[in-house]
């Protein structure tokens, strides 16, 4: 590869060359471990959260594994569920575990990030001074901003962490081999087993192998094929590969609509879309204002609207920018078809339930820290400028401790969620169950009221409101709401819950009514059993209520309700006799 003049100002490498280079080398390791530091400390508050949202989905599946045959059969995240299950092997289930191997994994990447970075910079000039600032100032960029919250301090988000750790060593074992020789064996197969590791931590991982062919065909003087063809050993088998997992993993993840994978929309309804997301993306990367959980944003319809198409247009303006700085900032061209690259799998055609999630960027983020390395490579270092640097890399940590401490409730994650979007039905009933939870209830009706505004009530948050509006003890106001619930859906969990309400309002026989229809529906309903035992036991008849208790442990053996009824039970009967 020749270097290019389009690095620093002489004058910068001049000067920044007087210091002898092991006391350099030695100063920026120490710049970059104090970066760290500073990263775990804004991310400590986390450690300190629950399981929450569908991190919660994590206790059963530690509890009740599927089988390793199971995982490799489906094959999706396999990489990811296997280093859960292996975690709660060795550490137990405690929330706090998870959250410190996150963060380690993430300061992991933040070193492969440093690394890549200081590599694509001597490639495109002599190193200095200036570039090693330059590398260091993005890598704190990728470890402390606040956007990267949600892939780092979210549990469930392990599978973003573990992706981008296999993809970046991927790259950085790619960038091992200069373009202009052919890449050994052994180079080829780790990069190419790296990169099925990635995808099966998580699916867009296998985008990585986009990026090794842009690499080699424009990050070089003139655009070119002939480093595709020397490295044949790496993209033969690579883009195979490539193709049978990712084809795997689409097929899986469409069949079972897990994912988020989604059938209500229209791939080019989402694509559409995608051209508004990027540039909210990428707002949010410059102004980090206005995050949020769930952005709930609005898929748009063809032909999309007049916003729609100048984000196209503008997106298009932007890559040409770049395609004409290209011979003076190679490497911010390079970030920029990075973060596109690596964010296609989740903003093209491929629809997704949401269409904007703020962890969908992490895996691309090293692209904006090669674009804003570019450009500080050119500024001459001096106390001024390490000064500058310093204080924007505090003010994104101050940023993102704000955001990990999000994570130490449901209640304060939910909160913020509907402060940035009012209009989120969805944020308002997670909002209410966190406060149902929290014995919050005259707050959690309030809030499935907003959520009933701003969404079409389903039959879930029917039933949901009606057990808070009995929390409140507004007894007659929660039938009301199961009966519309029953209108919605046959469904047994709205009778069980009914037959609860009328037993606490003291009707006994509908109450026994409601909880006879439950068991119609759903023999299974341990819940059923259980409530109806208490109402045998209201009714002074221990021994029908005992035969219900058993029914519930035999379907649920770990039913603590059902255990002390069962034992209320038995001394009535002893007291009988």
């Amino acid at each position: 590869m020749k270097k290019r003049s389009g690095g620093a100002p002489a004058g910068a490498r001049t000067a920044s060359s007087a210091a002898p280079e092991p006391a350099r080398t030695s100063l920026w390791r120490w710049f970059f471990i104090a970066i760290c530091l500073g990263c775990l400390v804004a991310y400590l508050p986390a450690v300190r959260g629950p399981f929450l949202f569908d991190d919660r989905s994590l206790i059963p599946f530690f509890e009740s594994p599927p089988s390793l045959r199971n995982l490799l059969e489906r094959l999706a995240r396999l990489v990811t569920n296997l280093s859960l299950l292996a975690e709660s092997r060795l550490a137990g289930t405690t929330p706090a575990a998870f959250h410190l191997t996150n963060i380690a994994i993430h300061l992991l990447n933040g070193f492969l990030v440093w690394r890549i970075l200081e590599e694509l910079l001597a490639r495109h000039g002599e190193r200095s001074a200036g570039d090693r600032m330059a590398a260091l100032a993005g890598a704190g960029l990728y470890l402390l901003h606040p956007l990267q919250t949600e892939a780092v301090a979210y549990i469930s988000s392990r599978s973003e962490v573990l992706c981008a750790m296999f993809a970046y060593l991927a790259f950085r074992v790619f960038l091992g081999s200069s373009p202009d020789q052919p890449m050994t064996w052994r180079r080829a197969s780790a990069a190419t087993v790296l990169i099925g590791l990635s995808a099966l931590s998580k699916e867009p991982g296998v985008a990585m192998a986009g990026v090794f062919v842009v690499y080699d065909l424009v990050f070089s003087e003139k655009p070119r094929l002939r480093p595709l063809l020397q490295r044949w050993r790496l993209y033969a088998p690579l883009l195979a590969a490539a193709a049978i997992i990712g084809t795997k993993l689409f097929l899986t993840l469409s069949r079972e609509g897990t994912a988020g994978v989604s059938a209500r929309h229209k791939p080019l309804d989402y694509l559409l879309t995608q051209f508004e997301v990027i540039w909210r993306y990428l707002r949010l990367v410059i102004l980090p204002f206005g995050q949020n959980l769930d952005h709930a944003y609005p898929v748009a319809g063809w032909p999309g609207t007049v916003w729609t198409w100048a984000s196209l247009l503008a997106l298009g303006m932007l890559a040409a920018a770049f395609w004409r700085l290209r011979p003076r900032y190679p490497v911010a061209f390079f970030g920029f078809a990075f973060l596109l690259i690596l964010l296609a799998p989740t903003s093209s055609i491929v629809p997704i339930d949401d269409a904007m999630a703020e962890r969908r960027l992490y895996l691309g983020s090293p692209g904006i820290a090669m674009i804003a390395a570019d450009f500080l490579r050119r500024l001459q270092p001096s106390w001024k400028t390490g000064a500058a640097l310093a204080a924007v890399l505090l003010s994104l940590s101050v940023l993102t401790a704000q955001r990990a401490d999000l994570y130490t409730s449901a209640v304060s994650m939910w909160e913020d969620s509907t402060r940035a979007n009012p209009r989120n039905g969805r944020a308002w009933f997670h909002l209410a169950f966190a406060y149902y939870e929290q014995g919050r209830c005259a707050e959690s009706v309030r809030a499935y009221e907003r959520a009933a505004l701003e969404r079409r009530p389903d039959y879930e948050l029917l039933v949901d409101w009606a057990l808070a509006l009995q929390c409140a003890g507004r007894l007659d106001e929660a039938i009301a709401q199961l009966e519309r619930a029953k209108r919605l859906e046959r469904h047994s969990h709205a009778w069980t819950v009914e037959g609860r309400i009328l037993a606490q309002k003291g009707d006994l026989e509908g109450a026994l009514e409601s909880l006879n229809e439950a068991l119609r529906i759903n023999p299974a309903d341990s819940n059923a059993y259980s409530y109806r035992g208490n109402v045998h036991m209201l009714r002074r008849d221990p021994a029908a209520a005992l035969a219900d208790y058993e029914q519930a442990l035999r379907l649920n053996p770990g039913d603590t309700a059902a255990l002390k009824g069962r034992q209320a039970a038995l001394a009535a009967l002893a007291r009988r006799r």
